[in-house]
């Protein structure tokens, strides 16, 4: 072990560079050894759940609705566990007031248009019925 740290020193002498390139393939030394298990792993589940779906298609129909009520109530088991009990709905503040039907209310958004030039002013004492003056 003294003699790879001994090896090494005149490498970490230098740059910070070449220290990332040492830190780096120790990374890819550990990736490479902890990839393999978890490699053989996912294959060996794989092939697991493989001959199990084979044997489940050749069981009678009868024992593979047992089966899957079997796994579907430990499922449910599982769910229920994990979820808590719905609590009595409170209203917060920020939440949108609900409607009748139970769907939450949208606010209106005003819509943001160009201003449009002023009309030109028609005097008050003027007749809008009547025609124009003659020209």
């Amino acid at each position: 072990m003294t003699s790879l740290i001994a090896s090494l020193s005149p490498l970490m002498e230098g740059s910070p560079l070449k220290i990332r390139h040492i830190l780096l393939a120790l990374l890819v030394l550990l990736a490479i050894a902890f990839m393999q298990p978890l490699i053989t792993f996912l294959g060996g589940l794989t092939l697991l759940v493989g001959v199990g779906l084979l044997i489940f298609r050749d069981l009678p129909p009868a024992v593979q609705d047992t089966v899957e009520q079997h796994l579907l109530g430990g499922l449910r088991r599982a769910r229920a566990d994990s979820w808590p009990e719905p609590k009595a709905p409170t209203m917060a503040r920020d939440r949108l007031p609900a409607t009748l039907d139970g769907l939450p209310r949208v606010p209106e958004r005003t819509r943001r248009t160009r201003a449009k030039p002023a009309a030109p002013a028609v005097p008050e004492s003027a007749d809008r019925n009547s025609a124009p003056p003659p020209a």
